[in-house]
């Protein structure tokens, strides 16, 4: 499995609109695998996909190319032999460049899509040897009648589906969005938030299973019913999703195209010929910055095992214990706070990280150690701190 943890972003803009020096803006807020502008043979020029590709292996950007060819709605509408020479094709005019990371193959198929996605997946695999396919799929809404209601199936079934999807394509990674960690205010956000974690939970559970990561894709505007993010939540997305095992964060989405949707507050802002930056440009390009800086080279090294949730406890489940590591842990106010163990790949050496998920406030958590030493320290809302529990042994 591929140890690397990535940023990236969804990317709706058609090819040609934006051209290549986009690619620079990518680099410079940290992305590590963009998604391209989307490509239709019928009527874009490849040129500007290959000029994108030369760009992002300038960089040394790996990038998903997001052709209509290899897209599993396509094959809906068209017969599989078809489908398979428009797959066979986009891999010989981008699939062999050095930047490229993989081909998009759709986003939250239906339940009754759920066999011509598989069939997609296989082809695109099978068609494609040495790429990654990245393929989004549903949350869980935290079950009930919503979720039966918008996805049109139970949680049952949906976990099934996943499973399904899982087994028979074989596919190297899945991806799905979350977004009711930012509602709006004058919604029951506690329950968003609660549905948030307990997603995340399910998608480690069903990837750990089959051995591959999971990439969760995370708010960058605001839209619907969710509020448009500031950087502490831009903070608290990224490490709440590690701390519960996600490999690879995306955000919805990098540029706004159009006025009257509700879509607001993205990072960049297309007025005619201008790209404006919003706020969240520079909130994503700090926050992405910093966890390069501190966090992803150990990050990189190990992964998640277990997470507890002390403070307020939005799984019940996951309520901390001692065990022979912490015998406690505290927090100056009541607010949750995540533990999470994690065990490095190749010297099996324990690691632990402490996150303040409280999404405004901070907090001072006091560990108590098993050998009796204790240590505090405050954390900004969203802030993690990784901890070295060998040290505590000295």
């Amino acid at each position: 499995m591929d140890n690397t943890i990535r940023f990236g972003f969804w990317n709706y803009v058609e090819s040609g609109v934006l051209k290549k020096e986009e690619v620079a803006e990518w680099k410079k807020m940290h992305f590590d695998l963009p998604m391209s502008f989307t490509f239709d043979e019928r009527k874009h020029d490849k040129r500007d996909m290959l000029a994108l590709l030369d760009e992002c292996e300038k960089y040394g950007l790996k990038l998903i190319i997001c052709d209509q060819r290899t897209h599993f709605r396509t094959l809906l509408l068209e017969d599989r032999d078809k489908f398979i020479a428009g797959v066979k094709q986009a891999y010989t005019d981008f699939g062999t460049h050095g930047a490229a990371f993989g081909f998009f193959v759709g986003d939250e198929p239906a339940p009754n899509e759920t066999e011509i996605f598989i069939e997609a997946v296989k082809i695109v695999i099978e068609e494609m040897p040495g790429l990654t396919p990245f393929a989004n799929l549903v949350p869980y809404w935290g079950g009930g009648s919503d979720f039966d209601m918008l996805v049109g199936a139970s949680e049952r079934e949906h976990t099934e589906i996943v499973e399904k999807i899982l087994k028979e394509t074989k596919i190297p990674l899945i991806g799905y969005d979350q977004y009711t960690q930012c509602l709006d205010d004058n919604y029951n956000t506690e329950c968003g938030i609660n549905s948030y974690f307990y997603v995340l939970d399910q998608y480690h559970k069903l990837t750990k299973k089959y051995g591959i990561p999971f990439y969760v894709t995370l708010l960058s505007c605001g839209h619907w019913s969710f509020r448009t993010p500031t950087e502490e939540d831009i903070r608290w997305q990224i490490y709440t999703a590690l701390a519960h095992g996600a490999r690879g964060i995306l955000w919805f989405h990098l540029y706004g195209y159009d006025a009257g949707t509700s879509y607001v507050g993205n990072p960049f802002v297309l007025c005619g010929n201008d790209v404006l930056k919003t706020p969240l440009y520079d909130a994503i390009l700090r926050q992405q910055a910093i966890f390069n800086a501190y966090y992803r080279p150990q990050f990189e090294k190990m992964e998640m095992t277990a997470v507890y949730h002390t403070g307020h406890i939005y799984d019940p489940q996951k309520r901390f214990c001692a065990d022979d590591m912490l015998s406690d842990i505290n927090g100056k106010f009541s607010y949750p706070t995540i533990i999470t163990y994690y065990k490095e790949y190749i010297t099996k050496k324990k690691w632990i990280s402490v996150v303040n998920a409280h999404q405004r406030h901070a907090n001072r958590i006091t560990l108590k150690y098993a050998n009796g030493k204790e240590e505090s320290f405050w954390l900004a809302a969203g802030e993690m701190r990784l901890i070295d529990p060998e040290k505590q042994k000295r």
